[in-house]
């Protein structure tokens, strides 16, 4: 591992531990154990950091809906996929959120470039929803009275980011869960 995603593994631990504003160079510098010079050789400020935090991150969630483009199945196979990943990691510790759901609380005090990244991963992501709901092979039908699939991917993605931060303020997946459950519930091949 190089030495800059050294710095942006403790970096993203840290965003989602404390948030952007409460860690500093020093912090990950103390970490690991080198100077705050060598952080600022790779990342001349906080607001480059960060963005090449959310840049990899934004990489590596691209990766993921690949995989997931690439698999058979139906629009809520693969929509459940998605969501068993997220439950899977809240199990795990229910503060592994989205790193973009918890940055985008703090929007009003990032800096501009951190908030293109953090906007277009919202905006990928939903066009992701958006595609998946529009190919499916079967015509799907939305609980909700005459939603379009686009409407529709916008709810999912609120219901999802939404499930995470209550899962986080309750330290609990079983909120994740819930919210899983009305989305699936949503989404049904019409009749």
């Amino acid at each position: 591992m190089s030495r800059a995603d050294e710095i942006m593994d403790v970096a993203n631990h840290f965003i989602l531990e404390r948030g952007y504003s409460a860690f500093s160079y020093a912090d990950i510098a103390g970490e690991i154990g080198i100077q705050k010079a060598s952080i600022h050789y790779h990342f001349p400020s906080k607001a480059n950091l960060v963005q090449s935090v959310v840049g990899r991150y934004r990489q590596q969630i691209k990766s993921n809906l690949a995989l997931l483009d690439g698999m058979e199945g139906d629009p809520q196979e693969k929509l459940t996929q998605y969501l068993n990943y997220w439950e899977v990691c809240l199990e795990a510790q229910a503060t592994d959120i989205c790193l973009c759901a918890l940055l985008a609380s703090e929007i009003p005090i990032l800096p501009d470039e951190v908030r293109s990244e953090i906007k277009a991963h919202f905006e990928e992501l939903t066009d992701w929803f958006t595609r998946l709901l529009k190919e499916s092979k079967v015509p799907l039908q939305y609980t909700t009275a005459d939603v379009s699939d686009e409407e529709m991917a916008h709810g999912i993605l609120a219901g999802i980011h939404g499930g995470m931060l209550a899962a986080r303020t309750f330290n609990d997946v079983g909120q994740f869960r819930m919210i899983k459950s009305g989305l699936l519930h949503q989404i049904h091949p019409a009749k």
